[in-house]
């Protein structure tokens, strides 16, 4: 049989033991209360802090609350904002140019700047016109600017509010264009600044240091360099670790900060701008975690965002001003816990016991990849045996012989195509056991959550366009200044720069 809930705990007690995932020990709701009291009842707020769980389909923050209570016996601060009259609560809609499903390129510029541009694109119109985010903008007004994420900082959500770029994956491009225009940027993607691992050997962060940034690469060095006006942080070389392996592993726990850690260090450093600050902080791995079914990787990422929103209402409990958003840029793969039923358990009886076994999973599903290409010709057995070990499950001979022909891309039984990849495969199978189901391994159209709370919440009470998000900063800042955009019937004319598929590999991996 798979690991309990108790073995699972002793198992990451190490992990857990002395890691500051949350920020203290008082009551959620206490947390909540004291930012809700200390909002200023009007005007334009001096600080805002967006945060953004990527890929937070709505049924997400559910699991997370139910999970969050599993794990570590307490709810969690987005639900707890959702449940208070003094919070407002409102949805916005994703549309692309181009598409009803949006990318996240596309989802942060609309965010970012105003306009709705292509999928794939960032700060970018199909013929080419740049568009100008809200970073820069704030910046030439003095006003401190902030991106904290937990994929590489180069990576499409953050882009989004400082960068134009055709193509999101140009990431290279990127890399330099946040350079005195954002104060602090915290996150991975170190391969995109080094000069050993840029095809033009371009010392980036080295350019950041001449112009007094301080640049920190692990946690004890992100603590150290808080008393500078400007930091770089570039904690991995790619996306930063899921949580749940990140939990596993000492040497991550003891060098790679967590999303709540990277937040109050941004916020300690943007607190002493007397014009205020725009900051946005991303849960990234949320939505890779989803891309590839795993359930228990999507929530302890979830829970990491938590975290992050935790301190933000820590740090505005004691500055009045202070506008927290918080919502997601699309949903991705629509995950939610089906009914089970089982002879004994009574209509539906089953889904608690169900819903536990994600107690018993010890890493990510990315990690399980990692295994599996270290086992060359693994057989059916084998893979029973890893995922007893990884995630606690006994799954049938069936299932095993369904994923493993689904890793060697063979013909699976799976009549969804969506579900047609290892993955895919392994997210139904693992439902089976778990009692989370998954629509596909895809973005989706659905409306996303937001909730506000200070100056200038009442805007986000009801269903907005992401694009509203840029004019509420060019507002609120007193920074007026609107993009151009493009028709659906002008964008036509430009169907030869459009990103092609085969440019938009996995930016999940």
């Amino acid at each position: 049989m798979g690991a309990t809930r108790r073995e699972f705990l002793q198992w990451s007690a190490a992990g857990l033991a002395g890691l500051a995932l949350v920020p203290g020990e008082r009551a959620v709701a206490e947390v909540v209360s004291e930012a809700g009291a200390a909002r200023a009842s009007s005007g334009n707020p001096a600080r805002v802090i967006v945060l953004i769980s990527d890929g937070m389909s709505q049924g997400v923050p559910s699991l997370a609350e139910n999970f969050s209570k599993l794990m570590r016996g307490k709810g969690t601060y987005f639900a707890e904002m959702l449940r208070r009259e003094d919070v407002a609560r409102g949805l916005f809609e994703t549309y692309s140019l181009n598409s009803l499903v949006t990318d996240s390129a596309a989802a942060a510029t609309a965010l970012g700047s105003g306009t709705r541009v292509r999928n794939g694109a960032i700060n970018m119109l199909p013929d080419g016109t740049t568009l100008r985010p809200i970073l820069p903008l704030l910046k030439e007004r003095g006003i401190g600017t902030g991106l904290v994420t937990t994929a590489t900082v180069t990576h499409a959500t953050p882009a989004g509010f400082a960068a134009q770029v055709e193509r999101r994956g140009d990431e290279h491009l990127i890399a330099p264009q946040y350079l005195d225009v954002v104060d602090v940027v915290l996150g991975g993607g170190s391969r995109f600044f080094d000069s050993k691992d840029r095809r033009d050997g371009r010392d980036v962060p080295a350019e950041y240091a001449a112009t007094g940034y301080r640049v920190a690469r692990t946690t004890a060095e992100l603590n150290k360099s808080t008393d500078s006006a400007k930091v770089l942080g570039l904690f991995s070389e790619g996306h930063m670790p899921y949580t749940i392996d990140h939990l596993a592993d000492e040497q991550m726990r003891r060098d790679v900060p967590t999303l709540a850690e990277m937040t109050r260090a941004s916020l300690e450093v943007l607190d002493r701008n007397p014009d205020g600050f725009l900051l946005q902080v991303e849960g990234a791995r949320v939505d890779h975690a989803a891309h590839a079914n795993d359930a228990a990787g999507m929530l302890w990422d979830q829970l990491a965002f938590d975290d992050a929103i935790g301190v933000a209402l820590e740090y505005a409990a004691k500055r009045p001003g202070t506008l927290i958003v918080v919502t997601s840029d699309h949903g991705n793969s629509n995950p939610g816990l089906n009914g089970m039923t089982t002879e004994d358990s009574g209509f539906y009886g089953a889904s608690p016991a169900h819903f536990e076994r994600l107690a018993a999973s010890k890493c990510s599903v990315e990690h399980l990849e990692r295994v599996l290409r270290g086992k060359e010709g693994f057989s059916a057995e084998d893979l029973r045996d890893v995922l007893r070990e990884s995630f606690g499950v006994e799954i049938g001979g069936a299932e095993a012989e369904i994923a493993r022909a689904a890793w060697r891309r063979e013909p699976t039984p799976i009549l969804a195509t969506q579900h047609q990849s290892f993955v895919g495969a392994l997210g139904q199978i693992l439902g089976n056991h778990t009692g989370i189901g998954w629509c596909g391994t895809t973005h989706t159209e659905d409306l996303v959550l937001i909730a506000a709370l200070g100056p200038g919440q009442e805007t986000f009470g009801r269903l907005l366009r992401n694009t509203d998000f840029f004019r509420f900063c060019t507002k609120k800042f007193e920074c007026p200044f609107e993009n151009p955009s493009m028709t659906l019937e002008q964008m036509a004319r430009y169907a030869s720069r459009r990103v092609e598929p085969a440019e938009m590999v996995p930016h999940w991996t």
